[in-house]
């Protein structure tokens, strides 16, 4: 068995230039939407994690 934490899919809205943004980034870089979806949850959460832990 892995280790890797199993993913869950998510569905959301998002404004049309931002997905647009999102998808050229993706292009040139290389690196896949999702990834940069879930570093960006994961920056959000690290910056609300007291309030979290409250």
């Amino acid at each position: 068995m892995s280790d890797t934490p199993r993913l869950t899919s998510i569905v959301f809205r998002l404004q049309r230039d931002r997905l647009d943004a999102l998808k050229e980034l993706s292009r040139e870089t290389r690196i896949r939407q999702s990834e940069y979806l879930r570093e960006a949850i994961g920056d959000l959460l690290e910056k609300y994690e007291d309030t979290l832990n409250q």
